[in-house]
Formats: structure tokens, sequence, C-alpha cells
């Protein structure tokens, strides 16, 4: 088992990264000197898979919300906080959400409003949400107009990584997870790149328990050590938006439906390359290794079909403006520049050359 420290203004709190570690749930919390948790949230997909036996492990009730981004919501909310009150949960009380991105994030924001906050605990079950988003402590939902909108920073007490979920995967979600990898590698830890699959198409099912275990774990160290330096996104954090802008325009322009979080990044990722090529941030030689590592990873939902202009119209409420514009993160040959401003045109000039470029469509 692999563990990273990571400092909040809420407390510290550790990540275990490992495999079967839900199986010594019980154990591991107690170790970690945290309460016995008062109820489990989980979504359709993973409760059978995961959240049922954890619950029975443990003894407790498993609230299951309805799987996908589309339920990253309000309503969701709502249903998590009512049940809590129905089942007597006080400021005492611990929860643990198991799940992807959309069940962290939201179980998330709910603990940090109700009886304005109590504690959580991560087990993200999904690649994405092992390297991403059950780290540093961003929680929140969708609306229409945009993604995340409505959030809170209020960071779990502990992440449980168990690698062995992987395995239960689809290919497209570990795709959608390695974006985030490759984002996190182009930041931070180059060699990163060196670890994802090889072959075309990729075989993810060949990658030993090992191999996904230092993956998971260099990915999160990238991020940790930016979010111990700039929890509330204030200035370095923000390189942790590469591809992230026009990602987000993407899953709010085809309302979260179309595209995995993972995929809609990756393309955010390609459209500020070819803006930072434009720029003379990124050389031709950058640009080719990062376009190639992202193609690396498969086939995603293309973006042919699509209203340029109309999807560019998304950033103009990203949650990241300040000032009545958007800094965008630009990828370089050995990082990122932050605070680029970049006009709608461009942006949309940049999403038609990559319309025009060739579709990828899964």
């Amino acid at each position: 088992m692999i563990r990273i420290e990571l400092s909040s203004a809420h407390g510290d709190y550790a990540v275990l990264i490992g495999q079967d570690l839900l199986a010594r749930l019980d154990e591991i919390l107690r170790s970690e000197g945290l309460d016995h948790p008062r109820g489990i949230v989980t979504d359709a997909t993973v409760g059978p898979l995961h959240g049922g036996r954890v619950g029975d492990a443990l003894a407790l009730g498993v609230v299951e919300l309805p799987a996908g981004e589309p339920h990253k919501s309000w309503t969701s909310v709502s249903a998590i906080c009512r049940r809590w009150l129905a089942d007597r949960f006080d400021r005492g009380a611990s929860v643990l959400a198991i799940g992807g991105g959309v069940v962290t994030d939201t179980v998330g924001f709910a603990a940090a409003v109700f009886l304005r906050g109590i504690a959580w605990v991560a087990a993200p079950t999904t690649l994405l949400g092992m390297v991403d988003a059950a780290i540093g402590g961003k929680t929140g939902v969708n609306l229409p107009e945009g993604k995340n909108l409505v959030g809170a920073f209020w960071p779990p007490r502990l992440v449980v990584a168990d690698t062995a979920t992987l395995a239960t995967l689809p290919d497209r979600e570990l795709r959608s997870g390695l974006a985030e990898v490759v984002k996190a590698a182009w930041i931070g830890d180059r060699g990163l790149l060196e670890l994802l699959p090889s072959d075309r198409p990729p075989t993810y099912r060949s990658m030993s328990p090992e191999g996904w275990q230092q993956l998971v774990a260099r990915s999160v160290s990238v991020k940790s050590g930016i979010v111990a330096a700039d929890e509330r996104e204030g200035g370095r954090r923000k390189a942790l938006n590469l591809g992230h802008t026009l990602g987000h325009a993407l899953e709010a322009a085809t309302s979260y439906r179309r595209y995995l979080h993972g995929e809609a990044v990756a393309w955010g990722i390609e459209a500020e390359a070819v803006l930072a090529r434009a720029r003379g941030l990124l050389t031709p030689s950058g640009e080719t290794t990062l376009r190639g590592a992202l193609d690396r990873l498969g086939s995603r939902p293309g973006i042919a079909d699509l209203d340029a202009e109309a999807v560019c119209r998304f950033i103009a409420v990203d949650k990241k403006r300040d000032a009545a514009r958007v800094g965008w993160v630009l990828p370089t040959d050995d990082g990122v520049a932050l605070d680029q401003r970049v006009e709608t045109a461009e942006a949309v000039a940049a999403f038609r050359a990559l319309q025009s470029a060739g579709d990828r469509r899964a």
C-alpha cells in the first residue's frame, strides 16, 4: 500500500493506494483513528459491484444515486441530505462515498453543506476519481448553465483508492481517467507518459496491479504537491485546469451526456495545444508529443457535428472567470502558462481546427 499525505486548511489527510483496500476498510478506518461512518452513498452502477458488499461488511445503510454526470445535481444533494436527516445524522456523523468523480463530488458537497459540514471519506472506484476528482478538496455539482458552478472546498478525512476496482471498469472509463494522467504528466511528471499503454489499440488489461498503483500514486503526488501550495486556486493550482476550460464547455453544451469528463478534457487539451502553438508557447515537437500522448489512449466521442460558437458560449460562465474574463491554461514545452487571455474568436478557431483535423469517434 502506498500512502501520500495531503495538507489542508481543514486538516491534513492521507490518500491510501493499493489492491483490495475496500475489503479492509473497517480496519483501515480504525487504524486512521476515524469514527465508524454512519452511512454510505454510491450509485446504481457501483452499488452492485462494490457499495453493497462494503455496506454489508460495515453494517451500514446504502444510499444509491442514479449513475452518470446528469445526476451530479441539486436534486441529488437534496435527496442525500434528506436521507441523512431521516436517519438522524448529527454534526458528529461521518459518511463514506464509494464511486467515481460524480459520486465523490456530489457527496463531498452534500457533506460540506449538511448541518454546515460533516466529515466524509472518499473511496474512488474509477481511475479518474483516484487520480483527480477525489483529491484536493473540491466538491460541487453542475447547473444547466455550466459545470461545477455550485460547490465548496471541503476535503475528505481520508481517501482510499482500491486499484482492484479498476478491473471492473470498461475501457472507455479507463481512457477517460488516463486523460487526467496525461494532464498530470504534462504539469509535473513527464515520466508518467512512459507508463501509458504503448500498443495500439491500447490493451489496458495488460497493466499489472503494481503498474496501476504507480500510475495512480505518481498522478496523486503531482496534484497533492500543487494543492498543498495553493489549496483555493489563487495561483499555482490553476495549472490543474489544463484542458478544462473548453472541456467543461463541451460537457455543458452536450447536456453532460455525450462525453465522460476525461474525454472532454482530452479535447480541451488538444484545443489549448492549438492555441499555444499559434502563440509560440509550444513548439511543433511539444505539440506532437502532447497530442500524441492523448492519441495513444484510443478513440473518444467526436466533435465534428457540434456548433463551435455554441460550445464556446459556455466558456463565458466558466467558474474560473475573474473580472469578466476567463484565464486559460495553455501548455508549453516544459509545463503550462497560466492566466492566458483567449478571445472567443480564437477559441472558436481552435475548435474548428480540431474539427477539420478529423474525428475520433468512439
